[in-house]
This record gives structure tokens, C-alpha cells and sequence, in this order.
């Protein structure tokens, strides 16, 4: 795998410091929001679906027990687009239609279209499980992949990295790439058995499994835009979903740079390739093209969709929850007999040049929000 070049995009995920609970809303508290590790890498794996069991086994043993070593490491989330028993993460309607019927959606953030360019659709073709790694600074994300392979080899007698994921790992895989986003805030608890363990600086990255549904929203924000979007977004949209069962805070990451103030805080110099390389083929020891043909070469599929979007939110539900539903009965406790999706359609989406969602079920995740 390779080394972090200087880093741009989301958001886990993933949003910053400010506490929610003093929304004027409907009645039950917002869990704060609080300003995580700042840097959010996606893997993104398109696996041989026969072979899944196995690319998780393989995973954990060959990639996760090494990163869970790596100063400045927090933890990881483990997602994917492969449906369990129970058909979860349900497959998107009209499969074949990039316009997809949305309330709210403005082009450009200015003509109601009420159709929504879903990107997501293409996306789905490129990969199947995404791969969370979260560092705590930009230092640590540019000396994460170098770590992992100085733990390697300090563990295997001088062994290559490379060499032993294109044995072990590569095989099981049709292509692989990453992708670096900025982690804005997010709503996720700082657990009391995260605090001790020895994993990274003295932590408990000990993954433990999920059931829950990830959505993740994809949103085209610009940056003139980015503060009264999030502003709408938490006002009328964060505060209706906290009542929600399973609701567990909202994650914001952006391809956005940060401020001057947050960049001098986590490091940022403004050479990350926030939302991924600007480079189609990207040199990467060890991948095969199907699984077979050793390429050392990952072929960038967010280069394609870099332009759609600039921000991400990821939240967790429950299966079966009926999120339109429940987010108007919450919003009818202090709007009684008002409409929601008109209401969001004046108030939000004027901020968003396009939105979709995506819909992953999560295997597993060790991810230490940060105690801010």
C-alpha cells in the first residue's frame, strides 16, 4: 500500500466541536458534535464476492493487526455493498437511471428539479467494500503506510510489505484504491473502554460488529456555501434524526480544505490530494487487475467522480427503519401540521448543487471519535 502524499474532500462520514443539545427543536437533546481525527482515508475495494469471508479474514490477520499499531492511529470502519442474509443493504430502485426522483434537489443549487444526478449509481460498478482508516493528524496520515511497512518488516525478519499482500491479500480482489478526506465533526460517542487498551497511544482499537445500516449522503457543496449548508443541516435535519432509534450522531467529511486555524492545528500544508489523486493509474506495489494479473497498479476511480461532490455525511440506522417517516413525525412536534420536505427543500438544498445517497452495511468498526 502506499505512503500518504501531502492531501483535499468529505465526511465516516464525519462535523466540529459544537454542541447540538441547545437547538431549539424537538425536545430531545443533540448529541454534541465534536471535532475528530482529522484525517479520513477510504479504501476502496472492488472484492471477488465468493471470495468475502475470506478477503475479511485475510484483512484483519494482514492489514488491520499492523495499522492498529501505528502511532496516531484511530481506529477503522469496515463497510460493504454485498447483501447479508437478510438482502442488507438493499440495491437502489431503477438501477439504470441516472435521474432519480428527489423532493428537494436544486440544479446548481438554483432550479427545483426534483430529480437527483445520481452519481452513486456509477460509483456502485467500481467497488464493493469501503475501508475506513482514521489518523489524528496530517503527519500521522503521511507516515501511516511507511509505518505499517517498517512494522512489517521489524516483525518478519526485513519481509516485504508488498510482496506479502500480493500472497496474501491482492488476489482476492479485482482492484483497489484510496482516497483522503478531511474530517469535519462528528456525533459519535468517546466510549470509556476506547481510552485504555494497547493498541496505538495506549487505546482500545478493538473492532466490535455492526448490524446497523451506514447511509452515507453525498452532497456538492462550495465553499461559499459550506456554513450555511451545514447550518440548515443541523437546524433541520440533524435535530429531527437524533430522536431516531439507533441514531448514533452525525459524521461530516469534506474534499474542502481547511481553514487557516484548523489546517495549523492538524498539520494540514495544503499538498493533500483531499478526494483523491489527481492521476488515473496510481503506482501500488502488490495489486493485481482481477485478482490474477499482477499490474502494481490501482486504477483511481474517485478521479471520475472527484468533480460530482465535496461532502459526506454518514450516519448509522437501524434495518427497516422508515427514516422519511419518523423524521416528519419528529418535525411535526414543534411545526404541527407542516410538511417537511417542502420546508427542507426551501431551507437546505438552495445551499447543494446535487445530492444521492448510498446505502453500505457495516461488518465491523474501532473507530475513536476523540474525547473534544
Amino acid at each position: 500500500m502506499k505512503t500518504l502524499d501531502a492531501a483535499k474532500h468529505i465526511t465516516l462520514i464525519l462535523l466540529a466541536g459544537l454542541c447540538l443539545s441547545s437547538i431549539v427543536g424537538i425536545g430531545t437533546a443533540v448529541a454534541a458534535q465534536r471535532s475528530g481525527p482529522a484525517a479520513w482515508v477510504e479504501e476502496y475495494w472492488d472484492v471477488k464476492p465468493e471470495k468475502f469471508d475470506e478477503f475479511i479474514a485475510s484483512y484483519k490477520k494482514n492489514v488491520y493487526e499492523l495499522t492498529r499499531q501505528v502511532p496516531g492511529y484511530r481506529g477503522y470502519t469496515f463497510m460493504t455493498l454485498i447483501p447479508d442474509q437478510n438482502g442488507e443493504p438493499t440495491p437502489p430502485n431503477e438501477p439504470d437511471n441516472l435521474l432519480t426522483p428527489h423532493y428537494g434537489v436544486h440544479l446548481q443549487g438554483q432550479i427545483l428539479i426534483e430529480r437527483a444526478v445520481d452519481i452513486g449509481k456509477l460509483m456502485r460498478q467500481t467497488h464493493n467494500v469501503v475501508i475506513v482508516h482514521n489518523l489524528q493528524n496530517w503527519d500521522d496520515a503521511r507516515a501511516f503506510r511507511q509505518n505499517v511497512e517498517q512494522i512489517y518488516a521489524k516483525e518478519n525478519n526485513g519481509g516485504n510489505y508488498a510482496e506479502h499482500l500480493a500472497q496474501t491479500l491482492y488476489p482476492l480482489a479485482n482492484n483497489y484504491w484510496e482516497t483522503n478526506f478531511r474530517l469535519m465533526e462528528t456525533g459519535l460517542e468517546m466510549k470509556e473502554e476506547m481510552r485504555s487498551g494497547k493498541d496505538a497511544d495506549g487505546l482500545n482499537l478493538d473492532p466490535h460488529p455492526s448490524s446497523d445500516v451506514w447511509m452515507k449522503e453525498y452532497f456538492e457543496v462550495t465553499a461559499e456555501e459550506l456554513d450555511a449548508f451545514m447550518s440548515a443541516y443541523k437546524n433541520n435535519t440533524l435535530v429531527v434524526m437524533a430522536p431516531i432509534e439507533g441514531y448514533q450522531g452525525v459524521t461530516v467529511v469534506t474534499s474542502l480544505p481547511p481553514n487557516n486555524a484548523e489546517a495549523a492545528r492538524t498539520g494540514y500544508n495544503g499538498r493533500e490530494e483531499l478526494g483523491g489523486p489527481p492521476q488515473f493509474y496510481i503506482p501500488q506495489p502488490g495489486v493485481m487487475l482481477d485478482g490474477s494479473i499482477r499490474t502494481d497498479t490501482s486504477i483511481n476511480y474517485s478521479l471520475m467522480f472527484k468533480p460530482t461532490f465535496t461532502l459526506i455525511t454518514y450516519y448509522q440506522m437501524v434495518p427497516g427503519t422508515d427514516l422519511l417517516k419518523v423524521m416528519q413525525e419528529n418535525f411535526e412536534r414543534d411545526h404541527p401540521g407542516v410538511a417537511r420536505l417542502p420546508y427542507i427543500t426551501k431551507v437546505l438544498f438552495p445551499h447543494a448543487q446535487n445530492h444521492w445517497d448510498m446505502r453500505y452495511r457495516a461488518i465491523e468498526t474501532s473507530f475513536v471519535p476523540g474525547s473534544e
